[in-house]
């Protein structure tokens, strides 16, 4: 009884706090800390109802600051997303729903968070995902959901980066090596990641020397979600920073409907 009071009394705080703005605050609060001072440390004593809660916590902070930094940057510039109109022309509302919502943010968070927490095969797996990138983007020239410009050699070259690297990084010598690197270096290689994951979406617009130039600017609202998303990875769980990627591009689906049917 004593226990179920004790639950209960916790359910209603949480409902009460996610209706709290200093709540949100509190949340904007810790990321920023993290962001300032990255620690590859996790909180092993949450729960899986208090990580749910905070990764929604986390997105609703990471939608406030989209917003906010999205309206700053269009007011000065405002650059075409090709790719974004691209896949609209290219796919079904189905199809982009399963490629939008759950396949990209998928591959982008293996990728880019997946490794943040050492492990020989979750860095074969970033690797393998990275390697797929750049095949696809640097040797073919071709988009990353096309199935038919040398789709099959790209697959496979990506497969075979991941089981080489998977069997190199678990060799005991080189394990050991990279657990510690990973844990003396943990703020370099979250750093890393986060503006690579930003500056990667730069194959999105026109590669034009003015967008080059002006990179930094254009990709901030990603440089924020990286952020956003390796805080939630590392505090909470791997799930739960896919998660509220798969919320965030789901709005993103919804504008796109929203835009061609008008």
């Amino acid at each position: 009884m004593i226990q179920q009071n004790t639950q209960n009394k916790y359910h209603n705080t949480m409902s009460l706090k996610l209706l709290t703005p200093k709540h949100y605050y509190n949340e904007f609060k810790q990321l920023l800390k993290f962001v300032i001072t990255p620690i590859n440390t996790t909180n092993h004593a949450l729960t899986i109802s208090q990580k749910i809660k905070g990764a929604w916590t986390m997105f609703v902070v990471k939608f406030i600051l989209a917003i906010i930094i999205g309206v700053s940057i269009g007011v000065f510039y405002d650059a075409e997303n090709l790719t974004r109109s691209n896949m609209a022309e290219r796919f079904s509302p189905i199809a982009l729903l399963f490629v939008t919502v759950l396949i990209l943010p998928l591959l982008e968070e293996i990728a880019f968070r997946l490794s943040l927490k050492f492990k020989p095969i979750f860095l074969a797996l970033s690797l393998g995902i990275l390697t797929y990138y750049f095949v696809s983007k640097g040797v073919y020239h071709t988009k990353l959901s096309d199935v038919y410009d040398h789709f099959i050699e790209r697959c496979f070259i990506s497969l075979g980066t991941l089981c080489v690297t998977y069997a190199l990084f678990s060799i005991t010598k080189i394990k050991n090596w990279l657990e510690l690197f990973w844990n003396n270096n943990f703020k370099w290689i979250f750093y890393s990641l986060c503006f690579a994951f930003a500056w990667i979406h730069i194959f999105n617009y026109e590669l034009s020397l003015e967008h080059l130039l002006l990179m930094p600017i254009i990709t901030m609202d990603k440089l924020v979600s990286a952020l956003c998303y390796g805080y939630t990875r590392v505090t909470y769980g791997f799930v739960y920073s896919l998660a509220i990627h798969m919320l965030n591009n789901s709005i993103g689906f919804m504008v796109i409907m929203i835009s061609s049917a008008n």
